[in-house]
């Protein structure tokens, strides 16, 4: 009764302010509209006084409009010099601000000319900053680039423009940066519009169908340890999805999509911007078959005990769709998110026990999935921002539901050597262990799911020194995690349940509860306009689900020289970690781990440069690094330990030519092993991950001959990697297969693509791998064949 009071009287002395909060922001739109209707009539000096005697009471998007209204009334009078500094107030306040058919072209130009190798960022010191400015190597992907190369995930458009990322087999659609990797993506952070995606069970996200492309302004990517600010799972990399504003859209996109093996693909977007809101709604839908390869029982790429024809589905995503749904309204000071992801990507292989092909087909769907590992996950967040004269406040609240699925394939046939599932799956089950046994049809689903609650304060404040000046960032960070069920399922036959056991029953998997907390500060500090130092420092504590505790402190220091406004030179050194996931700590059997494992660690030293050569229209970036990665989890002959070390280095390069009508982007990257111990390697050859990689893509306009019209071409090349055979499952013809001089050979692919737009229409065509080359990818059991050629066709519709 006591506490029903309390928040009775709570709410009660909330009400008047929120109304008074209501009531002024209501005079706030009226008072903007008068000055608008003011600016139209051509009263500008009424205008520009009405807006200056409120602008200070103005938030959120309604202080974007009155900043762009005060520079048209600027241009109206000619007053260049008042129009270019409300501009640079406008671009403060939103960063990420587009040209829209509204904007008059003086206003546009002005807008192009400030955003003119002066690209803004947020990801890297988690403050708007110039690219120069960036502490750390940033790769920035705009839309113009993903449409350039027709990319169809998030994984497409990484492995082509960030230097360090090849694509790899796993359970998911997989990467590597800089020759970190694991069976799936949990060593790359990836947020969108800053809000963590990766799973807080499995640390996992899969860079496929589940996330959007559509909906995307740019990407950043920070290029090396990022724990400092980000904490757990900023192993190697951070990539931060920056999605559309409603402005930017204005109005509906609809675009649909079908290609080679059965492929659709379809996608919405509406947004929306008045003079205080902004409001963005996404939908996108995918579903292929797969590009099916035949494999005969003389192949080099069959395996299994029983010699047997088969196939396999490379990149098959079917039977449910993945599919990506997302709001973001931002209102004043205000932003509200929420998205819900789906992704499941057909196993090649059975991916547990003895390797085979499958007949994919004849498996029935168990709540609504048929083989493969797939996620369903949803996000919600209230974010609160707001400015004081020399300080920014930055406030969240969030919650992320996960409902993650592997449904393994043991095998259509099994021998009788390995029939008995209840010894292997319930080997404490009195009962039931030596009463299952099973040798057609065989499969087993694992299902779990889990709730985090987060919260996060952050601070700015900025300070001047003398002749010198700079800001300092302050933040925590707390987050509550409930893995609250759990259940697994073996059966055979194809279509026949035999037993499911559920949480405390289910012997393969544990339930639990874990708290994080973190701090972490940051300065920027400006010595002069030509030297910046950058340091932060982050402490994260975990309360393990068995009372033990996780301890890590996480430090980066960097100089930024920017001696000339073409070109720079930064030196960075950074800690970084990502702990042992949830998963893999309470795992006992399919993903085998131990409670005892412990965080692994990456020190990561940068050296980094950009110079633009405007002449010939040029802009190139190079970094050398050095990487020390230790206690890698490295999963041993029975279980995930950690026992590996890496230490590598490596020379990126990014070179951009742009000229009217042309443009075309290119990176070469080499990298070399010094030192390896108990992890995926042969001598100083990582397993799966090439010395050597090389992209470029190119687009052409037929401008004059055809306007609108882009032909645009993509090359990539990879040298030869090591991929060594030496699974214990591994058997070909009665006979366990070992092959540990397995070498993939170097690949180039070649894609092309026309892409046509007319009043508000969009037509794409697109051929991948047009030369239908034959090329394998490691990093899973065995080397996996990938897809050959396939077509995908799109046409879009905007309208306004």
């Amino acid at each position: 009764m006591r506490k029903l009071i309390y928040i009775v009287t709570i709410i009660c002395l909330s009400i008047p302010g929120l109304l008074l909060a209501q009531q002024t922001e209501m005079d706030n739109r009226q008072q903007f509209a008068l000055a608008e209707s003011e600016y139209q009539v051509g009263h500008i000096d009424s205008a520009i006084d009405m807006l200056n005697q409120h602008i200070n009471t103005y938030s959120g998007t309604l202080k974007v409009s009155a900043y762009r209204l005060l520079a048209l009334c600027s241009l109206a009078q000619d007053d260049l010099t008042n129009a270019n500094k409300y501009v640079d107030l406008l671009l403060k306040e939103d960063p990420y601000y587009s040209i829209s058919i509204n904007d008059s072209e003086r206003f546009a130009e002005l807008i192009r000319n400030k955003k003119e190798g002066k690209t803004t960022l947020v990801t890297a010191s988690q403050q708007a900053e110039t690219l120069e400015e960036a502490p750390v190597p940033v790769t920035l992907i705009t839309e113009e680039m993903i449409q350039a190369i027709g990319a169809r995930t998030l994984k497409d458009v990484l492995i082509t423009y960030v230097p360090g990322i090849s694509a790899i087999e796993g359970e998911e659609a997989n990467i590597s940066m800089r020759g970190v990797y694991s069976y799936s993506q949990e060593n790359i952070l990836i947020l969108l519009n800053g809000h963590r995606l990766n799973s807080h069970c499995t640390n996992s996200v899969a860079p496929d169908f589940r996330i959007s492309v559509e909906n995307i302004k740019q990407i950043e990517v920070l290029r090396g340890a990022a724990s400092s600010l980000y904490g757990n799972v900023a192993l190697t990399a951070v990539v931060n999805i920056i999605t559309k504003q409603g402005g930017d859209v204005n109005g509906l996109s609809a675009l649909y999509g079908m290609g080679d093996n059965q492929t659709y693909k379809g996608s919405l977007l509406f947004g929306k911007r008045t003079m205080n809101t902004d409001i963005l709604l996404w939908t996108s839908i995918y579903s292929s078959r797969g590009y099916r390869h035949s494999i005969s029982q003389d192949s080099e790429d069959f395996y299994g005990i029983i010699p047997k024809d088969g196939y396999i589905y490379v990149d098959g995503y079917n039977h449910k769709p993945a599919y990506d749904l997302g709001l973001r309204y931002q209102w004043n000071k205000f932003t509200v998110s929420f998205s819900h992801q789906y992704s499941k990507r057909v196993y090649a292989y059975n991916n547990i026990y003895i390797l085979s092909t499958y007949d994919y087909d004849r498996y029935q769907a168990i709540n609504g999935v048929k083989p493969g590992r797939g996620n369903a996950s949803t996000f919600g967040s209230l974010q609160y921002t707001t400015s004081l004269k020399n300080t920014q406040i930055e406030a969240s609240l969030s919650i992320d539901y996960e409902n993650g699925n592997a449904y393994n394939i043991l095998g259509d046939t099994l021998h009788e050597a390995f029939s008995n599932l209840g010894n292997m799956f319930y080997p404490e089950g009195e009962y039931i262990q030596d009463s299952i046994n099973a040798t057609q049809g065989v499969f087993q689903l694992q299902n779990w799911k889990n709730l985090t609650i987060g919260g996060e304060f952050k601070m700015l404040q900025k300070y001047q020194m003398g002749r010198s000046h700079g800001n300092i960032v302050l933040g925590t960070q707390y987050e509550h995690f409930n893995a609250f069920d759990n259940n697994l399922t073996v059966g055979d036959l194809f279509n026949r349940i035999i037993l499911t056991t559920t949480n405390e029953r289910n012997y393969t998997f544990l339930n639990g509860q874990e708290n994080s907390f973190s701090i972490f500060a940051q300065i920027k500090h400006y010595f002069s306009p030509l030297l910046i130092f950058n340091g932060g420092l982050r402490y994260d504590f975990k309360q393990r689900y068995n009372h033990t505790k996780m301890n890590v402190i996480s430090p980066r220091l960097s100089f930024i020289y920017l001696p000339k406004d073409y070109w720079n030179l930064k030196l960075s050194y950074a800690r970084s970690f990502v702990d042992a996931p949830f998963f893999y700590r309470v795992s006992t059997l399919v993903y085998p781990g131990s409670d005892s494992l412990e965080p692994q660690y990456m020190d990561n030293v940068q050296l980094s440069s950009t110079v633009k050569i405007k002449p010939l229209h040029l802009t190139y970036d190079f970094n050398l690094y050095f990487n020390h990665v230790s206690d890698i989890i490295y999963l041993a002959q029975s279980a995930y330990e950690n026992s590996g070390k890496l230490n590598m280095i490596g020379w990126e390069n990014s070179l951009t030519y742009r000229i009217p009508h042309f443009t075309a982007w290119g990176n070469i990257t080499y990298q070399h092993a010094l030192d390896v111990d108990n992890y995926s390697a042969t001598g100083n050859k990582i397993h799966a991950i090439p010395d050597f990689m090389f992209n470029v893509v190119a687009e052409k306009e037929l401008y004059p001959l055809i306007k609108n019209l882009w032909v645009n071409a993509k090359l990539s090349a990879h040298s030869k990697q090591s991929s060594p055979i030496s699974n214990s499952f591994v058997f070909k013809n009665y006979e366990p297969y070992i092959n540990p001089e397995y070498r993939i050979p170097g690949y180039c692919l070649v894609d092309l693509g026309l892409r046509y737009s007319w009043n508000f229409m969009n037509f794409n065509l697109r051929c991948y791998n047009i030369f239908n080359t034959k090329y394998r990818l490691g990093g899973d059991r065995v080397p996996v064949l990938q897809a050959g050629r396939s077509m995908l066709a799109t046409i879009s519709f905007n309208i306004n």
